[in-house]
């Protein structure tokens, strides 16, 4: 192989090795929590059905937009006619002139044939009564209220993915401070041993010890189990696998907030519903034009033929003069073209109240979606209050745990100077490190809470965006 092909090969691997390395690593990485929301977002069925009413509406748009097009359509048919009809002759018809002497009497005659038509037709509105504008203004404030609602299922579905991102924080946390419990009681297990050896504390004593450390075990497993919940859990939301979320390690932090800045002005439901009444105003105006006159232009060439034709009679055609029965062929018969070409207009003058009903109809609809608005924007105050309120109570509970967790681990420390000194026993060293434990998940849970706190305060006014979570 020459140089030029070997540099030429080379330089077309080293791209795709770098390709290869980056997507390795970005599969075996830790996943962020930008990409936990985004993945979620991208797999969510609801959602995704949302986005196909979008485009359900878009192609509602689509065919009004089409309206004004012109419409062509080609109509050919065959068909066997036949008919009969009867002549009766009640008196003597005579001429002498021509030697006829008709009696009276009946006779029958039947024709049949194929009648073949051909039409090319073409139709285009020209005016709807300014129906058509109206439904498409609808239509586009409709799509906007759609768009608006899926931005609140994205806040929604945010929430749940960071709810579930901080119970796996929350979970580290507390085994964390189970592992430091299980560590103290390991070494004064060994203290206990060893007092239990020289007398120095009962054996009712030493199993207290013995006790903690199994109840401790069966917390450790517990957490095992939830943890696992909680990885099923954002693997079912995001579709990312198990082995990489996993791997998330995350530490909570306090999500600062400023209760009183936030109104619910910017709620995207609100928003919807401000959208939604715009369509239903136009769509009052749409059916306000079933008054006004219809305009449409319209032509046509067609072909009109009367193939093997054929008459008979069911008894002589002249009895006296001609007495055969008739049997005759009929002569062909071809019209083309027939063309046309006008304008029409249509003016409903009275249309049985159809009309005037189509309108209550869209005026009973806004106002639904008035009340809904009213009743949207009640509760959404009311929620906002309340998420501040609880957003008050988690940050004084964080300072409050705090405080008890530092004075918990104070009386620890010298709980376990005292008990290695022999001036307390092992069951007030067991209160000791259980008061401490509680605090300490205390505290955490403390920090979820607040957590949990900022962000529905953050929904309740619409601002709650990934970026803005530490």
């Amino acid at each position: 192989m020459c140089r030029y092909c070997r540099y030429t090969i080379l330089c077309l691997l080293i791209p795709l090795v770098t390709i290869v390395s980056c997507r390795g690593q970005t599969a075996t990485e830790m996943p962020s929590l930008r990409e936990l929301v985004d993945s979620a977002i991208q797999n969510d069925y609801s959602l995704a059905n949302k986005q196909l009413d979008i485009q359900l509406t878009a192609l509602d748009q689509s065919k009004l937009k089409d309206v004004y097009l012109p419409k062509l359509d080609l109509t050919v048919k065959d068909a066997f006619i036949l008919s009969s009809f009867g002549v009766r002759s009640r008196d003597l018809i005579n001429i002498p002139q021509l030697n006829i002497d008709i009696k009276s009497g009946s006779n029958r005659f039947t024709t049949t044939g194929n009648l073949l038509t051909a039409d090319l037709g073409a139709s285009m509105v020209l005016y709807s009564g300014g129906k058509v504008p109206q439904l498409r203004k609808a239509l586009t404030y409709k799509s906007a209220a759609q768009e608006l609602i899926m931005e609140s299922d994205r806040q929604q579905i945010t929430s749940n993915v960071i709810q579930a991102y901080d119970q796996l924080a929350l979970l580290k946390q507390v085994r964390k401070v189970l592992d430091q419990s299980e560590s103290r009681l390991a070494e004064n297990r060994r203290t206990a041993d060893k007092a239990l050896g020289y007398g120095l504390i009962t054996k009712y004593e030493h199993q207290k010890i013995e006790v903690a450390q199994a109840q401790l075990a069966a917390k450790i497993q517990e957490y095992q189990g939830k943890q696992e919940l909680v990885i099923d859990q954002l693997a079912m939301f995001t579709h990312i696998d198990k082995d990489r979320l996993r791997k998330i390690d995350h530490e909570m932090q306090l999500i600062a907030v400023s209760p009183g800045d936030g109104q619910i002005a910017r709620r995207a439901e609100l928003k919807a519903l401000d959208a939604k009444l715009r369509a239903g105003l136009y769509k009052i105006n749409a059916e306000k034009t079933w008054f006004v006159p219809k305009v449409k232009a319209g032509a046509s060439f067609g072909y009109l033929g009367l193939l093997a034709g054929h008459i008979s009679s069911s008894k002589a055609l002249l009895p006296g003069v001609i007495n055969n029965k008739l049997s005759a062929g009929l002569p062909d018969i071809n019209i083309l073209p027939m063309f046309n070409v006008g304008v029409g207009l249509k003016w409903d003058l009275f249309d049985g109240h159809e009309g005037e009903h189509e309108i209550k109809a869209a005026q009973i609809e806004y106002k639904k979606t008035e009340n809904e608005k009213r009743d949207a924007t009640e509760k959404l105050e009311l929620n906002l209050a309340k998420c501040r309120n609880d957003y008050h109570i988690a940050q004084g509970q964080v300072a409050l745990k705090s405080t008890e967790q530092q004075t918990a681990q104070n009386a620890l420390t010298q709980a376990t100077k005292e008990y290695r000194t022999g001036l307390i026993k092992s069951l007030q060293l067991i209160d000791a490190e259980n008061d401490y434990v509680q605090s300490a998940l205390g505290y955490v849970q403390s920090v979820y809470d607040q957590r949990r706190a900022a962000i529905a305060l953050l929904m309740a006014t619409g601002d709650l965006a990934v970026q803005a979570i530490p």
